[in-house]
């Protein structure tokens, strides 16, 4: 279980993120929502430890993550950032196996289990093609799918996705949000996903995480929260929903 209790971050007297409460199951899809600015990276970040939160506290498996070293935390919690690092001169293979790194240390020789895994994680998500081609070749949803296999790799029991969808098409976003929804049932996944398209949202994840000005609005199932009068709550505008002949919701502004 990953928790959050009373989470706080302020930058000067600015609160970014207020008071937030909320316990992330493993297997479910947990979708972070909001207009621009409401505090969704930040509570992800705070939940990856890439930033220190200003007040309140964080437990992981009942216990508070300022007692877990780097590399356990490492072990549990994967985190991929919104502007990836670079990736040059690196094989989709090279990349997929610093997954790896939390359990042997960066210059740790991988053993054959490391290379079951990874080799594993490339099945998971249909990476062999590109594993001896260069990272910066592939396309927006072919390196999405690398570094998805490198989180895969790294054997943790969340994922926390800051924002994955943003450089993708249409077909592209869909193509790995199926893969997700699907690694997150097989793999016993508690995943964390910051989308904007709220009807992506509705579509694929579990749960609807909403937040405004740094706090938290909105928050359940998505049969709870993707209604006229939460929708309009969360957004300021008012928004009519109709059902698209596939069978799930669809948004639309009005």
């Amino acid at each position: 279980m990953l928790e959050a209790k009373k989470l706080e971050f302020s930058v000067g007297s600015r609160a970014l993120l207020s008071d937030f409460d909320m316990k992330f199951e493993r297997g479910k899809i947990y979708a972070l929502v909001g207009h621009n600015g409401s505090g969704k990276s930040t509570l992800l970040k705070l939940l990856a430890q890439q930033q220190k939160a200003t007040g309140g506290e964080i437990l992981l498996k009942n216990k508070s993550v300022s007692q877990w070293s780097e590399k356990q935390f490492a072990q549990n919690i994967a985190y991929l950032p919104q502007h990836l690092p670079s990736t040059d001169s690196l094989s989709g293979k090279d990349l997929i196996s610093f997954g790896r790194y939390p359990w042997h240390g960066l210059l740790g020789r991988l053993g054959s289990k490391d290379k079951d895994l990874i080799q594993q994680a490339m099945e998971l998500t249909d990476t062999e093609m590109y594993a001896e081609r260069m990272v910066d070749t592939l396309s927006g949803g072919e390196r999405q799918r690398v570094w998805l296999a490198m989180l895969l790799a790294q054997r943790t029991q969340y994922l926390l996705l800051d924002e994955p969808l943003s450089a993708l098409d249409i077909a592209h976003q869909i193509d790995i949000l199926v893969l997700i929804k699907r690694l997150a049932k097989e793999l016993n996944l508690g995943v964390l996903i910051v989308i904007h398209d709220i009807n992506m949202a509705a579509r694929f994840c579990d749960h609807i995480v909403a937040l405004h000005s740094g706090k938290l609005i909105a928050c359940g199932s998505v049969d709870e929260v993707f209604n006229e009068h939460k929708l309009n709550e969360i957004y300021g505008i008012k928004m009519l929903i109709n059902k698209h002949s596939a069978g799930y919701p669809v948004a639309m502004p009005c």
